[in-house]
């Protein structure tokens, strides 16, 4: 029963459970870092931008001798944006505790800054209109008529144009002040304010608002609608994809922002976290069993990966089995598990007759052993799932493997009949213990 040996392994139920918690671990620590990292540039962006606050605050402070609180509130958002920060920067990225707690005081952080900029926002306000006022009563003290200049009332026909362009100016203003529309929807808008400043005709300009401004702006208003709805589970999720494509080596895709991006985000983590569910319980595999057959005695001479033309890859790892001799372990991308004992030459060729007879009293050898590295693999929490073929020994099994396809990293002797382990008796008794 030692012909060649085709397997499927899989886990024990506690095995797999400590290999679950490693990668929830492993998960958690990537995607907080991921979120400190995104909540730090939120932080930043918060903080930026604010000259025209800054501008607005001198002219209130020098028209009206106080800012409305301005610098106040911007020195209570310097402090807690620079206390997330440094706590980010002291944080131990190898503790997932350390991680969290950093996360939750970004998250924290962010909430206050943006209530704190909101604050700002509305003493911006509040001081531009107090500096409009002040400036408008200024000219009405210094205002003097003379009534020999009066003359008859001409209609401007420009009073009606202009203030439909102000209006869109404001409405436009309104909605992309709140810095949430997507670059597509801010492009568009870009585009109607310099569409509608060349309009000279009134009439015009009322068909542009109905047919082109009217609609974007509604458009707009959806998508601000739908940000307010989804936008924290969409951030928590492309940060959690994001995070995972580091993690497990992937490529990003770019993900916008729409209600439609929820579930693909969801879709695309689903598909990583069981990709590297099956990953892992492999690569764990594969390592138990190079992990019993250097116990047994057994060391790596050699390696290889291939990929077949129709996709299939499967790697090689060459095992010393004795003079001349060696298993050869085959690693298939679809989790099957070969073992076959061959000899080792340095040309591709088939054995003699005599060389076949000597292989197969070594495969009769390797029965005992193949057992003994099924026993000290269930040790581990490897077992089997599927025997796929276990072959007697059979000179028809027999082969010669070619060392020069392979990376070899050890020399090895060729394999002829006359070439006995002469070891042997020692080797099992070493592995029996």
């Amino acid at each position: 029963m030692s012909g060649p040996k085709s397997s499927r392994y899989t886990l024990t139920p506690e095995q797999r459970r400590i290999l679950a918690e490693q990668r929830r671990i492993e998960r958690a620590r990537a995607v907080a870092k991921a979120n400190i990292k995104r909540h730090t540039a939120v932080l930043r962006k918060l903080s930026g931008e604010m000259q025209h606050d800054t501008d607005v605050a001198g002219e209130a402070i020098s028209r009206l001798g106080d800012d409305g609180g301005y610098y106040k509130k911007v020195g209570e958002l310097h402090r807690v944006i620079q206390d997330a920060e440094a706590v980010a920067a002291r944080v131990d990225n190898n503790s997932l505790s350390s991680l969290e707690s950093a996360e939750k005081l970004a998250s924290e952080s962010v909430k206050k800054a943006e209530r704190i900029k909101n604050e700002i926002q509305e003493i911006v306000s509040s001081s531009e209109k107090r500096v409009k006022a002040d400036i408008a009563a200024t000219l009405d003290e210094g205002f003097s008529v003379s009534f020999t200049d009066i003359r008859p009332a001409v209609p401007d026909t420009s009073d009606g144009l202009n203030q439909k362009k102000a209006e869109i100016d404001n409405r436009i203003e309104a909605i992309r002040s709140s810095g949430i529309l997507s670059d597509e929807l801010s492009a568009e808008l870009e585009h109607v304010i310099a569409r509608v400043s060349a309009i000279g005709d009134e009439q015009f300009l009322k068909n542009y608002i109905a047919i082109t401004v009217d609609p974007l702006l509604k458009r707009c208003a959806v998508y601000a609608e739908t940000y307010h709805a989804y936008h924290e589970e969409y951030e928590n999720l492309l940060s959690e994809y994001t995070a995972l494509c580091e993690l497990y080596h992937y490529v990003a895709q770019d993900v916008p922002f729409s209600e439609n991006a929820i579930p693909l985000l969801k879709k695309e983590i689903k598909r990583i976290n069981t990709t590297a569910e099956h990953q892992a319980e492999q690569e764990y595999i594969q390592n138990a069993i190079d992990e019993v057959m250097t116990e047994m005695g057994y060391s790596v001479i050699g390696s290889r990966e291939v990929t077949k033309r129709n996709g299939n890859h499967f790697r090689n790892e060459l095992y010393n089995y004795g003079e001349g001799t060696a298993v050869n372990v085959t690693y298939s991308s679809d989790g099957r598990i070969a073992m076959e004992l061959g000899g080792l030459d340095s040309t591709d060729r088939t054995p003699s007759a005599s060389e076949s007879a000597a292989l197969c009293e070594e495969m009769g050898d390797f029965c005992n052993d193949f057992k003994e590295i099924e026993r000290r693999l269930f040790a581990r929490g490897v077992v089997l799932a599927s025997r796929i073929s276990l072959l007697p020994p059979d000179s028809a099994y027999a082969q010669i493997i070619n060392t020069s396809d392979y990376q070899m990293s050890a020399e090895t002797e060729r394999f002829t009949a006359e070439k006995r382990r002469g070891k042997a008796a020692e080797k099992k008794t070493m592995k029996a213990e």
